[in-house]
């Protein structure tokens, strides 16, 4: 799970994308505050220089290419911390298919939405080796108000809108990395 730690020089990056950073790293929490234990590890990631260059996600897939077969799914957040809708996936047919099972889990947050294409910046490295990647979706009719200018900055974070991204995040995570198999590549 993750998202990147860098931003643009104005404002503060709140929805570019240090909502995303939270999110990824307080569904983590979530599920150590729950006692609930996956039967494979979680990992939150702060990818650097998605901004410019895109370095920080390669360096990632690098540094950890003996293990990426162990990978079961990379999940990104950089759409900012809206009202979630679901995810986008980039994998299998047979692992869509798990995911859109999953989906239900997501109902009543209203964030059950599974849609082809979860490549995003920071997954996409990932992908090409063959990791299967989700991004959270997000209700982003707001999100070019904010973008790369002065005005994303944490009062325009809504704390309902981001604890809805944190749940998505958790559910999706804990149940992907609880599964009695990994998802099919």
């Amino acid at each position: 799970l993750g998202g990147h730690i860098d931003s643009w020089d104005v404002g503060q990056g709140a929805h570019d994308d240090a909502g995303g950073c939270l999110a990824a790293w307080h569904a983590v929490k979530l599920i150590k505050k729950l006692g609930l234990k996956p039967r494979r590890t979680l990992r939150v990631v702060m990818w650097t220089n998605e901004e410019n260059g895109g370095r920080g996600n390669k360096a990632y897939r690098d540094t950890h290419a003996a293990e990426l077969d162990n990978h079961v799914v990379a999940i990104e957040s950089d759409a900012g911390v809206f009202k979630p809708k679901g995810f986008g996936f980039s994998g299998s047919v047979e692992a869509m298919n798990i995911v859109r099972k999953i989906s239900q889990l997501l109902i009543n947050l209203d964030a059950d939405e599974i849609t082809e294409g979860g490549r995003a910046a920071d997954v996409a490295p990932l992908n090409d080796e063959g990791v299967p990647v989700m991004s959270l979706k997000v209700d982003g009719s707001k999100y070019f108000w904010y973008h790369h200018t002065n005005a994303d900055t944490f009062d325009k974070v809504e704390q309902d809108e981001l604890n809805r991204c944190v749940s998505a995040m958790a559910i999706m995570a804990f149940v992907l990395a609880d599964l009695n198999e990994p998802l099919p590549r």
